[in-house]
């Protein structure tokens, strides 16, 4: 009976708590539809490739691949460099001498690397057997115009076709699939960036919760202490141990583990504080709207999931088109997309000054928000 008693107490606790309910039925359905749209990849992917070439029947046969499947968009190229890479956003750059291909990958992705090796050997598999189907056409009508032209002359002569091979070399910009490391170098920016965000969200997050639970944070609210001054002091203290944090990752990641970066070490020790403290101030939002630690944690999947689903390890140019608005409207995307430009492409503050200023933008928004929350907690 007793247990009767308890377990009718909380079926009646969860029914008053809607937001109890919903966490535990609706949002995993959420999450679960939202990792099927992001896992559709489109069929007809164009993968933008820059030419360099005097081989004018392959460049014909490369740009003339059908779009109705994986396809290489071509782009006309004078050099074969990183910078031309950078500044026409390729994936990779192909030099044709001849029978020599020299390949230069981008690399920023093995996906996108091995799918571009996989459609370049397609093509130029298919030009090799056109090519020698062309030489022995033209070996058979030799040996026919070389036959003689009355029934009494004896004639002898070796027919072969000597077509020569294509001689592909390819160099990678940034890392080596080869290497053991391959998977956690391509991976690297995003989950130093992902794990950052986590790890003070949660941390800020729960710590305030406490404050307000204890009644600490509601004594302070009733002291002539501006509100501007409680977000500002909690940002300032948490954002020095997020900031020790991030320094703590990134020295690991890039020094210890000797994680490949082309770019300066300084931007990703920017670009990663900036990320720590949206992180800071949106796990600080979170615990002024959450009254008790239970639901700050029923707050964390539909807050982590969707910065981990669209930082980067899904390509985003591969979404549909209306979850790539989505992504474009999380703070998290703008800083892995611009760590992913200093460590995989080494561009500077030219290349990255805009996903800085968003989430610069970003922050101020939640730290307004923050001082809005904590008006209602003043009420409560």
């Amino acid at each position: 009976m007793r247990t009767l008693a308890i377990f009718k107490r909380i079926m009646l606790q969860r029914r008053g708590d809607p937001r109890t309910l919903a966490m535990m039925f609706l949002a995993p359905i959420f999450i679960l539809t939202l990792m099927y749209f992001l896992f559709q990849v489109p069929s007809n992917t164009a993968y933008r490739v820059g030419l360099k070439s005097d081989n004018t029947e392959l460049t014909r046969a490369l740009k003339d691949m059908p779009n109705d499947k994986a396809h290489l968009k071509v782009i006309s190229v004078s050099e074969n460099n990183r910078s031309t890479m950078n500044e026409k956003d390729l994936s990779a750059i192909v030099s044709i001498s001849g029978k020599n291909i020299d390949v230069s990958y981008a690399n920023q992705s093995n996906g996108t690397s091995s799918a571009i090796k996989l459609l370049l050997t397609q093509v130029i598999q298919e030009s090799q057997v056109k090519a020698t189907k062309e030489e022995t056409k033209q070996a058979l009508q030799n040996l026919i115009n070389k036959l003689p032209q009355t029934s009494g002359q004896s004639f002898s002569t070796n027919f072969r076709v000597d077509t020569e091979q294509y001689k592909v070399t390819s160099h990678y910009l940034y890392g080596d699939p080869s290497s053991t490391n391959a998977t956690f170098d391509d991976l690297a920016p995003i989950l130093v960036g992902a794990f950052a965000f986590f790890l003070v969200l949660l941390i800020s997050g729960i710590s305030l919760v406490n404050e307000r639970t204890s009644g600490t944070l509601g004594r302070m609210l009733v002291t002539p202490v501006k509100r501007t001054e409680i977000v500002t002091g909690y940002t300032l203290s948490y954002g020095i141990l997020a900031m020790i944090q991030t320094a703590l990752m990134v020295v690991f990641t890039y020094w210890i583990l000797g994680v490949h970066n082309n770019g300066n070490i300084g931007w990703v020790f920017v670009i990663n504080f900036f990320i720590a403290i949206i992180a800071l101030l949106f796990g600080l939002l979170l615990s002024t709207l959450a009254k008790t630690e239970f639901q700050f944690v029923q707050m964390i999947p539909l807050a982590i999931v969707p910065q981990f689903l669209f930082s980067g390890l899904i390509p985003v140019d591969t979404m549909p088109v209306i979850l790539q608005a989505i992504a474009h409207c999380i703070p998290v995307y703008y800083g892995i997309s611009a760590m992913q430009e200093v460590v995989k492409r080494g561009v500077g503050f030219s290349g990255i000054w805009f996903d800085l200023l968003i989430m610069l933008l970003f922050a101020a928004l939640l730290y307004l928000a923050n001082v809005l929350a904590l008006k209602n907690v003043r009420r409560t």
